[in-house]
């Protein structure tokens, strides 16, 4: 969505409340986001100096990093920038260009997002992941596996221990 920041720029306003929708990323890991996400926030001008500042709890959907269960979870995202009509340095992501008296945040937001998502879940803190040897989920009980396990470099002594 873009933001139109025209009465800003005029003088009129020194500040801009929005709340919109946009569509969530995709093909991210294994990470499945609702359709849209919403976002709300503001805009504020200070003298000149023009801040955005946005938030948004997006909920979605992943795998437990250990047992790989399904779990459901919610990031909450914290978004600020400084707008400027100009940039000297094209690659500087300190700050977002108005461009034509409007401001977007979709890409800006998305890429936050994305950004802001962590390598690995767990559905618990003590999440006790899967069985090595038979793959079974340890949170639900024991699979009755041996859990000795031999050094390769000594098993040919383990066999004789066996006789």
């Amino acid at each position: 969505m873009q933001i139109d920041i025209s009465s800003m720029l005029r003088g009129e306003v020194s500040r801009i409340d929005f709340e919109y929708e946009t569509d969530a990323p995709e093909g991210f890991r294994d990470v499945h986001f609702p359709k849209t996400i919403k976002i709300s926030g503001y805009i504020t001008d200070s003298a000149g100096y023009m801040a955005l500042v946005a938030d948004t709890e997006v909920p979605f959907t992943t795998h437990c990093a250990r047992c790989a269960e399904a779990i459901e979870t919610v990031l909450p995202l914290h978004f600020e920038r400084t707008l400027a009509l100009k940039l000297e340095n094209e690659d500087n992501d300190d700050y977002i260009l108005i461009k034509h008296n409007k401001v977007d945040l979709d890409d800006e937001i998305c890429e936050e997002l994305l950004f802001e998502i962590d390598f690995a879940y767990y559905c618990s803190e003590d999440c006790k992941g899967l069985c090595p040897v038979c793959g079974k989920n340890l949170n639900q009980g024991p699979c009755g596996c041996s859990t000795k396990e031999i050094d390769p470099r000594l098993a040919n002594l383990a066999k004789l221990l066996d006789n």
